[in-house]
């Protein structure tokens, strides 16, 4: 740990750019401990800060994805991928980089500690949104350090001579101490506002290159388990801003072997498309799919590059330098792909339903066609032909970005939290309706849910005459289900009238967590509610007729069974977590959080966290999460036994 504060240190990480160089490293200029006393010359160190998450946005994607289990390598893959992908990865391999989050830690600390937050333009503070701000950066470092390394050396005053570092006893911390070190200041600053509004920059939207306090103060959380804070941050976030997961649309595109059905209307009357909506970058964070992302200089004279493109397939800086009558196929896009789709994310994308309404205009009805494949897909990749051999090239990178946070990002992150707190109806709404007023009206919204969302996280009212109701449930504005952009036409999801429901997707899922994990015997139990139900269902079916007190105990098991209640809250959490698990695969697929992901989730799984639904039951096993993680990695060959925590992490030099 000391060798690497000693490198960035030595080669002076406190490196600031003029505004006209904006992102451009080269052209930094090293300052040591000027004062930060005017209005305007704070840009000078933020762009600095910038340009060192330039390199750390870049190393956190390489890391996290070539460790999880959406992407795999090729045979054009360098040594330094291919150890990353099968966890053989040394100290030095030149992705394990923990100098590039500490560079980004140092540059906040140097502004935090010499920013003058005492300056007024009338009667508005121009500094605290930007101080904010760089809060903000800093918590996002040392969340990657405590995801990638486990631990971080903590520090929050800024190292800038040699004497610093030698006499320096500062800690090392585990995600708790971070949170625990961080949060009493990031609270303050929980609901400012981003800085730059309006400010736009050789093309750079200066307020999206920011990350708001209450998204990184959530993930925080949500990564120490401390679900009920988390949910309550990222409820915050999107109320006070006004986010909706918006009524979207994919292409229709059915994978091969799956045929359109003839009562199925491709005109989905949606004016947004999910390709468009996820990458817009807007001045307006209401408005804007993107809330934060991480430019790189479209040359190396203006500043640091990235190889991400080039790693995903796509020869970015030669499309960006020449017109686009003289480029084609062949040029835009490299045969020596590096970095592409696994065969794990076409299990998840490709087994998905589709939901629609048929296009009958008398009687309409609700319909899924099977494994028709989510959407997204098509969106998301792009297929290649070279020498007579297919590939699959991912176009997340096409534009240049690191995608840092979408709306998506929040609301599905609100879902695990909201699950883990014993709300897998609520989480599951996430997915399905939105959560909105009349989901307050569904049968598979429990009353414990119903209040939580009426008053601890009032995104719901009873009477429709909130705030949060003009919000989340206005019209074609309002909220929706995040898996319909992939998986439904405008109706085929919303509604009970829907074939995607609470109880199906459970049961779903918990089949196929069974049919993953038959080595263990899990003992998956049900209870006497089943037993019942079926009882009086079979009964109410004959004909038979049922006595007015079976009439009302039939309907009240069916919204039971509707809410999964015949089964244990644990297994019903931990399906649903899998289904977000799932989504995530296909919402934010090669945009660098899936080992993050899947590790955080493994520990959920394992009793990491606070309350009364962490960890799994006991017929689970003592190290489910580790074996959850080490199966779905299984395919990478790994080296190491990914059924033991400690593994997981990278080691620093």
């Amino acid at each position: 740990m000391k060798k690497i504060i000693l490198f960035f240190a030595g080669v002076m990480a406190l490196t600031f750019s003029s505004c006209d160089d904006m992102l451009d490293v080269d052209g930094g200029r090293d300052v040591e401990l000027p004062e930060i006393n005017q209005k305007t010359d704070s840009l000078f160190y933020v762009s600095g800060i910038m340009q060192a998450m330039q390199q750390a946005a870049e190393v956190y994607v390489i890391q996290n994805e070539m460790r999880g289990d959406m992407v795999t390598t090729t045979e054009h893959s360098d040594v330094n991928l291919q150890n990353l992908s099968n966890f053989s990865a040394s100290t030095e391999n030149k992705y394990d980089s923990a100098y590039v989050y500490y560079k980004v830690i140092n540059n906040c600390n140097y502004y935090l500690a010499h920013r003058d937050t005492t300056l007024y333009d009338g009667s508005y503070n121009v500094t605290l949104s930007e101080y904010a701000a760089v809060l903000s950066y800093r918590a996002w470092a040392y969340l990657q350090l405590a995801r990638t390394y486990g631990k971080a050396k903590f520090f929050t005053h800024p190292l800038t001579t040699l004497s610093d570092i030698e006499n320096d006893n500062s800690p090392e911390l585990g995600i708790d101490g971070i949170v625990a070190g961080l949060e009493t200041e990031m609270k303050k600053f929980a609901n400012t506002p981003m800085p730059y509004q309006g400010l736009v920059f050789q093309n750079r939207i200066w307020s999206r290159l920011c990350i708001p306090v209450n998204v990184v103060l959530g993930d925080m959380y949500l990564e120490a388990g401390r679900y009920a804070d988390a949910a309550n941050a990222y409820y915050e976030f999107l109320f006070n801003n006004k986010i909706v997961a918006k009524q979207l649309a994919c292409n229709f595109i059915l994978r091969d072997g799956v045929d359109k059905p003839v009562d199925f209307d491709e005109d989905f009357n949606i004016n947004i498309s999910w390709s468009r909506f996820s990458n817009t970058i807007s001045t307006s964070l209401a408005s804007s799919g993107v809330i934060t992302y991480v430019p790189m200089a479209d040359d190396r004279l203006q500043g640091y590059t990235t190889e991400l493109p080039r790693l995903f397939g796509y020869n970015y800086y030669y499309s960006n330098s020449h017109d686009d009558k003289d480029l084609n196929m062949d040029s835009v896009y490299l045969e020596k792909i590096q970095m592409v789709p696994s065969q794990s994310y076409y299990n998840v994308v490709d087994s998905s339903d589709y939901y629609y309404q048929t296009n009958d205009p008398t009687d309409p009805v609700m319909k899924s066609i099977s494994k028709a494949g989510d959407m997204r897909k098509e969106a998301r990749t792009r297929r290649l032909l070279f020498n007579g051999r297919q590939w699959e090239a991912p176009t997340t990178y096409i534009g240049g970005y690191v995608y840092l946070y979408r709306t998506s990002t929040v609301w599905l992150h609100l879902a695990e939290a909201l699950n883990r707190m014993g709300h897998p109806d609520a989480a599951f709404a996430v997915l399905k309706d939105g959560i909105r007023d009349e989901t307050l009206r569904y049968g598979y919204i429990s009353d414990d849910t119903k209040t939580l969302l009426t008053t601890v996280l009032p995104f719901c009212s009873v009477d429709g005459q909130s705030e949060q109701s003009q919000i989340f449930s206005n019209g074609t504005q309002g909220n929706y289900g995040i898996h319909s952009y992939g998986c439904a036409d405008n109706y085929g999801m919303t509604s009970e009238k829907s074939l995607y429901t609470f109880s199906g997707e459970v049961e779903r899922k918990i089949a196929a967590i069974k049919e993953e994990f038959k080595d263990l015997n899990l003992s998956i139990p049900t209870t006497g509610i089943e037993v019942r139900y079926n009882e009086l269902k079979a009964k109410f079916d004959a004909g038979e007729g049922l006595t007015e007190e079976e009439f009302d105990e039939y309907t009240e098991l069916i919204q039971r069974m509707k809410r999964a209640e015949n089964r244990n809250i644990g297994d019903v959490i931990n399906a649903v977590e899998d289904l977000i698990c799932d989504e995530y695969a296909a919402e934010l697929a090669f945009e660098g959080s899936r080992f993050a992901d899947l590790a955080r989730i493994a520990r959920n799984k394992n009793g990491n966290g606070t309350g009364a639904h962490t960890g799994s039951p006991d017929y689970y096993g003592a190290n489910f999460g580790g074996l959850w993680l080490a199966k779905k990695l299984a395919f990478k060959n790994p080296v190491k036994d990914l059924t033991v925590e400690a593994n997981w992490y990278l080691r620093m030099k």
